[in-house]
């Protein structure tokens, strides 16, 4: 059965209040319909889904699983090596690196109290393994919080973060930050998110005004323009339909930053990796940024 797509009319480009010129890239499958925009350079699925559709049909424990079996029936070999190394990066050489970023502003920081936001935080995985690796000052300070749009994965993190003194709130990313207080959050994390957002200038307009006075906001997202993508084309491990919706490269990922008035303090993209990582704060100059920036500096990605 066909899926049903958001409307009649086509997505515009993330950067843009209009339709820009556009054209069409090769590599999405049926219906779906995948544009670089040709005014800002940002890629961009043209027929996403509604919101709502994301919530339950399109949730990403449902996209994820289908699109894993999908990659393991297509390139057998190639899946069973990918998947051990990732399972040994992670549980053997303990190397994540949107957790270490995070663990290294959380300890920088001076607050007696610090609140960590993960939008889009799936499980609570990030927000529940950097709890049990924190330092225990570090640990008596952490209060964890999330925003989930699938509801199952919403409904597991909140039972997860309740007793540490936080929530998750089931909801788009965009209502879910307007049910906390402005100024509220010391670090929010955006790892792996930004490539499902259908608003992201939006949602990081709305994040930057959750910031507290030294607060961070960290990004990971799939880098477009890695080595990868270009020899694996249509295969990329980058691509997941529908719920991918934006691709960033290191040019559109700062041109987006700057449109939602946010600054880069740190950044990767290294084209060997699938990924790229920012550090973000909310303003280059005077006192408080220099307490982020010291922060944020000592970080090494």
């Amino acid at each position: 059965m066909k899926p049903d797509t958001a409307s009649a009319s086509p997505r515009f480009a993330p950067l843009l209040t209009r339709h820009g010129r556009e054209e069409t890239l090769p590599y999405a499958p049926p219906p779906w319909q995948l544009k670089r925009c040709l005014e800002t350079d940002i890629v961009f699925l043209a027929n996403p889904p509604a919101y709502g559709q994301y919530s339950e049909q399109f949730a990403y424990e449902v996209t994820f699983a289908g699109e894993s079996a999908a990659r393991r029936r297509a390139e057998p070999m190639r899946y069973a090596i990918s998947t051990g190394l990732k399972r040994f990066r992670a549980n053997v050489l303990k190397r994540n690196k949107t957790l270490r970023i995070v663990r290294a502003l959380l300890a920088g920081s001076a607050r007696g109290q610090v609140n960590v936001l993960d939008v889009g935080c799936g499980w609570g995985s990030l927000l529940d393994e950097l709890g049990r690796t924190l330092a225990p000052a570090d640990r008596a300070r952490y209060v964890p919080h999330g925003i989930e749009i699938s509801r199952e994965l919403a409904r597991i993190s909140d039972a997860k973060l309740r007793p540490l003194g936080g929530r998750c709130v089931h909801a788009p990313a965009l209502d879910g930050l307007a049910q906390f207080g402005g100024g509220c959050f010391d670090i929010v994390v955006m790892a792996s998110y930004l490539e499902h957002e259908l608003n992201p200038v939006p949602v990081l307009r709305q994040a930057r005004a959750q910031l507290s006075e030294a607060g961070s906001i960290v990004v990971k997202v799939p880098n477009f323009d890695c080595w990868n993508r270009t020899l694996r084309g249509a295969r990329w491990c980058g691509f997941r339909w529908p719920d991918h919706v934006n691709y960033f490269t290191p040019a559109t990922l700062r041109r987006t930053v700057a449109a939602a008035g946010l600054h880069v303090v740190r950044f990767d993209a290294n084209p060997l990796s699938d990924n790229m990582y920012a550090v973000l704060a909310a303003d280059p100059v005077g006192p408080l940024y220099s307490s982020t920036r010291k922060n944020s500096q000592a970080v090494d990605l």
